[in-house]
């Protein structure tokens, strides 16, 4: 199988959604996911530290096997 960049995003009846993103491409298109999604959780992360009160970005290190 080719080697792809998937991102699922699931969409609940109340509006909230799951972004999940998995895979690897030597190519422009993994590289623009990528800043992109990074770039989203660095700007959630420092809203958190404005808005500590409305706001909690949990950011988990996946374990090694």
């Amino acid at each position: 199988m080719k080697a792809m960049t998937k991102i699922e995003v699931v969409v609940g009846e109340d509006g909230y959604m799951s972004i999940k993103a998995e895979g690897h491409t030597e190519s422009v298109v993994c590289a623009s996911v990528s800043t992109l999604l990074q770039s989203s959780v660095r700007y959630l992360q420092e809203l958190s530290e404005q808005y500590p009160e409305a706001l909690q970005v949990i950011v988990k290190d996946k374990p090694c096997l």
